[in-house]
């Protein structure tokens, strides 16, 4: 018992020191090394043997299964077909030798009284028991004597002679007659396909009257026949290049005209069968047929448990090694990654091995200092940037607005005011007051985004002082929708286009003209039009003015002598959103029209 203990420890002991020797040999490969052997000890070898026998096997059985129930889903399909059209033919059999329905046939009916008490008792006595049976729908029964009536079941030859399903049977020349067809020629409610029989009535022989009758058979019965023998899979019955019945998703009923096989898709098709029932030729598809692989698995039990214990006991041993070798390590760089995750970078220390995972350690050190680095340098520079950049933005605006603030001129304009009311120059003092309240907007930083309503009363002050100014030979008008005068605008930024007609556009002898100041509401834009009938420009210059306003920017301001309309076209981009476009319209001695598109979405109401 000793020894045999000793053994087992001599052998334990000789595979840790193999295991311990394969484990530090593969820290030194690469992991394409690794993944070979992976590949070659754990998938390969026992694949080979696994697939190549159970394979084999179940595909030999699935097949041969297939095979056979395939073909008696066929089999029965083409069984349920026969046995309906047996069925109707055994009824037109009893019909054929029927001694009474070829007396009521052949009768001479001297009145329609005659006919029709004939028709009822008849009718009354036989019952027509075929057509209760659930295979056929309808029989109808022809003749061509001439003292019939047609109505009910009973019609003359020449009502039908123009039927294509007679002319059919007339070419066919024989006494049983199968005509699958649809029938369109009823209410558009009542179409639906057809398969009816049709057989001549000579039982006697011994007169010349054509007699027939025509069994319907019950289509959706038969569909149903052959969709619950489809087990499963898709069926189709085809007569010619039509198909009769199938339970494909594609068909859409019997009110609907009859499919083309040319739907069939071959290379689907596991069967196809070809026989013929009565005269009539059929061939049945079947497509979308499942094998079953449990009766194949549980017939090869027994090999499988053997099979997979094979395949289970030699990928353990080699995952075993790969795990030490690779999983270890990578744990141990998720820890560090975690830590990185809680903002402390520390450095792996005691990395053993030459392979890419330790690569990946070394280059995990070399990521945890340079974070370090930019933590403590970048993303404070960048931080100061945008403090930068802020202050920028606000000292760009406040120098925007500075531009436009004459503050001092508001204090001298009301003493003269003031002098002038105490005068009696009531009109000089309205002049004035109506610039002091432009000179007091300009002064008050707060209120740089107003309302265009009081942007309105701003203009109309400076449009009076220009009349004051000018005489009777200047005029203005003022057209504005109400449902705008919420919207804010930057202040002075209106006035100041108004103030560029006023000076450059009726800067003339005379200083005749008309200034029209216009707002309104188009689709999902706002407008501000600033009309003028003064000198107006010339195309190059109106094409480089429009340029110069729809891309001004602070550079601009520094570098150029006009500030005006610069200065309010850079206000209404930074208040109202870069969409903001001007567009000028000019032609010399007649005029220039300055319009500004904002899109509505941007501005903002009071």
């Amino acid at each position: 018992m000793k020894k045999i203990t000793l053994s087992l420890k001599k052998i334990t002991g000789s595979i840790k020191k193999i295991y311990i020797r394969l484990q530090l040999l593969l820290n030194n490969k690469n992991i394409k090394s690794k993944l070979i052997y992976v590949y070659i000890f754990c998938v390969l070898l026992p694949t080979l043997v696994t697939n190549i026998t159970i394979i084999g096997n179940s595909l030999k059985l699935s097949q041969k299964e297939q095979r056979e129930n395939i073909s008696n889903i066929a089999d029965s399909i083409a069984h349920d077909i026969t046995r309906a059209l047996d069925s109707a033919v055994y009824v037109t059999v009893d019909l054929y030798a029927s001694d009474s329905i070829e007396r009521f046939l052949d009768r001479q009916y001297a009145t329609a009284s005659e006919y029709y008490l004939q028709y009822r008792s008849f009718f009354d006595n036989y019952v027509f028991y075929a057509s209760s049976k659930h295979l056929i729908s309808d029989i109808t029964f022809f003749s061509d004597n001439p003292t019939m009536i047609n109505g009910g079941r009973y019609f003359r030859v020449d009502s039908i002679k123009g039927k294509d399903w007679y002319q059919k049977y007339k070419q066919a020349d024989t006494d049983l007659y199968m005509h699958i067809y649809y029938d369109d020629t009823r209410y558009i409610d009542t179409r639906k396909r057809m398969l009816s029989i049709i057989r001549r009535l000579n039982y006697t022989g011994l007169r010349d009257t054509e007699k027939l009758v025509k069994l319907d058979l019950n289509y959706n019965q038969l569909l149903e026949n052959v969709t619950s023998s489809a087990f499963g899979t898709t069926v189709y019955v085809c007569h010619g290049d039509k198909i009769i019945f199938t339970n494909a998703p594609e068909d859409k009923g019997d009110k609907s005209f009859f499919l083309s096989s040319a739907i069939i898709p071959e290379k689907e098709v596991q069967i196809h069968k070809v026989f013929t029932a009565y005269g009539v030729n059929w061939d049945i598809y079947v497509t979308d047929y499942k094998s079953n692989y449990r009766q194949v698995f549980s017939n090869n039990l027994g090999i499988i448990v053997i099979l997979f214990l094979a395949d289970a006991l030699i990928p353990a041993f080699m995952l075993a090694l790969f795990s030490n070798s690779i999983t270890n390590r990578i744990l141990l760089l998720v820890n560090y990654l975690k830590k990185v995750k809680g903002e402390s970078f520390e450095f792996i220390t005691g990395n053993k091995g030459s392979d890419e995972i330790s690569e990946l350690l070394e280059n995990y050190n070399l990521m945890t200092y340079r974070m370090k680095e930019l933590i403590e340098n970048e993303l404070k520079s960048k931080l100061e940037q945008q403090e930068l950049i802020l202050a920028r933005k606000q000292a760009e605006l406040q120098a925007l607005h500075s531009q436009i603030n004459p503050h001092f001129l508001y204090n001298v304009l009301e003493s003269i005011r003031m002098r002038s009311v105490l005068k009696g120059e009531m009109e000089t003092s309205g002049m004035i007051e109506s610039l002091a309240r432009l000179m007091r907007k300009s002064a008050v930083w707060g209120t740089d985004y107003i309302a265009l309503k009081q942007e309105l009363a701003f203009t109309k002050d400076y449009l009076e002082l220009q009349r004051y100014r000018y005489g009777n030979g200047f005029q203005y008008k003022i057209k504005i929708e109400e449902s705008l005068n919420l919207y804010k605008i930057p202040s002075l930024s209106l006035t100041t286009f108004v103030e560029n007609s006023c000076v450059h556009g009726l800067n003339r002898a005379g200083h005749y003209g008309i200034i029209f100041v216009s707002a309104y509401q188009k689709a999902d834009y706002f407008y501000l039009e600033i009309e003028d009938t003064g000198i107006g420009m010339e195309k190059e210059q109106v094409s480089s003015l429009e340029d110069k306003l729809n891309k001004a920017d602070i550079s601009d301001l520094q570098m150029s002598n006009s500030l005006g309309m610069l200065n309010a076209s850079i206000r209404l981009k930074k208040f109202c959103g870069e969409r903001t476009r001007i567009a000028i319209e000019s032609e010399p001695q007649e005029g220039t029209c300055i319009t500004i598109k904002i899109p509505l979405a941007d501005m903002e109401q009071q």
